[in-house]
Formats: structure tokens, C-alpha cells, sequence
């Protein structure tokens, strides 16, 4: 799936998310963020088919999970809130500007 699509981005924040369990990520406060992300990923699953089916991004959840990521990522790395970001901007096959 081509990641500059909705499907894409959906997919590409998972993949940072994995990459990000993988590293074993630490939050803001040094705690380890394993079930942050777990929770993140969750999220993620959940709202793909009801992006998709919509054509969008439901931005009152995009917000909501945007705030509560920048709450506990550690400001050096700013890959989810990107990742999340790109979701936003994505048509299904709307490739970008």
C-alpha cells in the first residue's frame, strides 16, 4: 500500500509504532512507554476501517490521541506525532500536495 494514501499513513503509524516497542521507547518522565504504545497501536487498528470506510480521519479522535501521544513521547523524537499528522492530511487515494 502506497504510503502516501490514507491506508498508507494508517499503515506507516504502525510501523512507528512497532519500531518505536522495538527500541524500547522511554516516555517524557523516563518511565518505559510499552503500554503507551501498546494502547497507541490499539487505537490505531481501531479507527483504520472507520478512516477508510469515512474517507477520513475522524479529527475530534486525531486530536484527542495527538494531545495524549505529545503528553508522554519524549520530545527528541517526534516520529509518532508525525506519523499521527500524516493521517490527518490523507485522502484514501488522495496522494499529497
Amino acid at each position: 500500500m502506497p504510503s502516501d494514501t490514507l491506508a498508507g499513513a494508517f499503515d506507516r503509524a504502525l510501523r512507528v509504532v512497532e519500531s518505536a516497542r522495538g527500541r524500547g521507547m522511554r516516555t517524557l518522565s523516563g518511565e518505559p512507554a510499552a503500554r503507551h504504545l501498546e494502547r497507541l497501536r490499539a487505537d490505531l487498528v481501531a479507527q483504520r476501517d472507520v478512516a477508510l470506510a469515512r474517507g477520513r480521519v475522524d479529527a475530534e479522535w486525531a486530536r484527542g490521541v495527538i494531545r495524549w501521544v505529545a503528553d508522554w513521547a519524549p520530545e527528541t523524537d517526534v516520529t509518532l506525532l508525525g506519523a499521527l499528522g500524516a493521517l490527518v492530511r490523507r485522502r484514501p487515494d488522495e496522494p499529497p500536495a
